[in-house]
């Protein structure tokens, strides 16, 4: 679009991407359908993820793609086109259901109660009908999934609470990673077994993309991105037309689905959303680069950069696969052989805080204990994280710094309450110190915590405590 030669008079035509986008998201759902049927295996252990790594992403996919369906379903095609094109959407819409997303499903919903309210259902009764329909649908969606879905309630309730702290400007890029299972940590301190006590896990992203802007950017940052989307609708109204009705319902699309999940985690999202913002601001684009001075500078500036990021994404990929070698090696036990390897490749991944985990577990595992706290802290500047807290807690307890390894074991048992880790590694502390009493108040913990999911290895902790109790219980009797 920058390289050739803009004229004001003609309408660009932009029917090639939107021919592109939905094969690329008909082949995304073929594939979800296919491994629904266990034709294809996925990577993870969701049934329908397409080539993501889960159902959100591949639901996301999908959700954006949809509305482009129009751009083949229009009446100047050919009507085998235009079979085609509704066939492609019948596929996406059923792959969206199989994945069972339920934003997805809210959002194509959504999308298209509002085209049928205002191309065909006139009458107000029916408007109504379909508005009630609507809450029946989000009534059954919560349903569908009630736990996850009171869990998400749970992280909404942490992310206010983070929120408040920094209003105005937020905690900065990055900041969910680095601070909101602390912020879960203390809402359990402070309310105890709530009714979210079983649901608290090991949380990543804050499920709702608006709240992540809030916590990065505060209010000020929201502010500006719905001037952004108020300036996308005025170039709509201002100059109306059917590519630009796609382009805002695939942008309404993204929006309504980021009220629930985290569409913009993915990059075909964000190159969905570049070419839906050039298809609304193509008239001022084309009034900008009718100069060949500023078309010459973009051109340059495009190329530079695309330089420039493909050298990082060459130097990274390169980083990605030798941690992927270095890691092989300790899972077969060869520490001498990959620690060298996390040495030289932590000048390149110094800042991601997964490469920094996986160097401090692996230094936890061959006894390096100081050097895996070093590492750990490091990695808690960018990552507050349950698995994190146990690593930087059983690295001070063989080091022999028994409160900071019981504040750690503390920490982590307050961000994930439910799980049973962190009570058996105290209750290992305590007894390694000693300390009969806590170890007899742990035990109790442990025994009496409920089960979310009853696995060998709960049974086996609450056999060992159990048992440790009872000798404790006859000691002191017998004295």
């Amino acid at each position: 679009m920058i390289f050739s030669k803009p004229d004001k008079e003609k309408q660009t035509d932009v029917s090639a991407y939107g021919f592109i986008i939905i094969l690329s998201c008909f082949l995304q759902a073929v594939l979800g359908i296919m491994q629904f049927f266990g034709l294809f295996q996925t990577s993870s252990h969701f049934e329908v993820t397409g080539s993501f790594e889960n159902p959100a992403g591949f639901a996301s996919c999908l959700c954006v793609g949809l509305p482009f369906i129009a751009f083949i379903s229009l009446e100047n095609n050919h009507k085998y086109i235009r079979y085609a094109g509704w066939v492609a959407g019948g596929v996406m819409a059923v792959a969206i259901v199989l994945s069972q997303s339920r934003a997805a499903i809210v959002s194509i919903a959504v999308i298209c109660i509002t085209i049928l309210c205002t191309k065909f259902f006139r009458k107000r009764w029916v408007k109504y009908l379909s508005f009630a329909g609507f809450v029946l649908l989000l009534t059954g969606c919560y349903w569908l999934k009630k736990d996850s879905a009171d869990g998400r309630l749970l992280i909404w309730q942490c992310d206010v609470n983070m929120m408040k702290d920094a209003p105005w400007f937020g905690h900065g890029i990055g900041s969910f990673e680095a601070h909101y299972m602390d912020y879960q940590a203390d809402y359990f301190r402070q309310s105890g077994q709530s009714r979210y006590y079983l649901l608290a896990g090991n949380v990543k992203r804050p499920f709702n993309e608006f709240l992540g802007i809030l916590l990065n950017f505060g209010f000020c940052g929201l502010l500006v991105v719905f001037i952004m989307i108020a300036l996308l609708v005025y170039c709509y109204w201002k100059y109306p037309c059917m590519e630009k009705i796609v382009a805002l319902y695939s942008l309404a699309s993204i929006g309504i689905f980021s009220l629930f999940s985290y569409p913009l985690t993915y990059p075909f999202t964000w190159v969905i959303i570049f070419v839906c913002v050039c298809i609304l601001i193509k008239e001022y684009m084309v009034r900008i680069l009718t100069l060949s001075v500023i078309r010459n500078v973009l051109c340059i500036l495009v190329v530079l950069c695309s330089l420039g990021g493909i050298y990082k994404l060459a130097e990274y990929v390169k980083s990605e696969k030798e941690w992927g070698e270095a890691s092989r090696l300790a899972l077969c036990g060869a520490y001498d052989k990959a620690l060298p390897l996390y040495e030289k490749l932590e000048i390149t991944l110094d800042d991601n805080p997964y490469f920094l985990y996986n160097y401090a577990a692996i230094l936890l595992e061959n006894k390096q204990y100081e050097e895996s706290l070093h590492t750990a802290l490091r990695c808690r500047k960018y990552w507050a994280d349950y698995d994190l807290e146990l690593i930087i807690g059983e690295s001070y307890q063989n080091l022999g710094k028994y409160e900071l390894a019981e504040k750690y074991f503390n920490s982590a048992s307050m961000m994930c309450p439910s799980r049973f880790l962190p009570l058996y590694k105290l209750f290992h502390l305590y007894k390694k110190i000693g300390d009969r009493n806590r170890i007899l108040c742990v035990a109790g913990m442990i025994i009496d915590k409920p089960m979310k999911f009853k696995t060998p290895a709960i049974r086996m902790m609450k056999r060992e405590v159990e048992r440790e109790q009872v000798r404790l219980l006859n000691e002191e009797n017998d004295e």
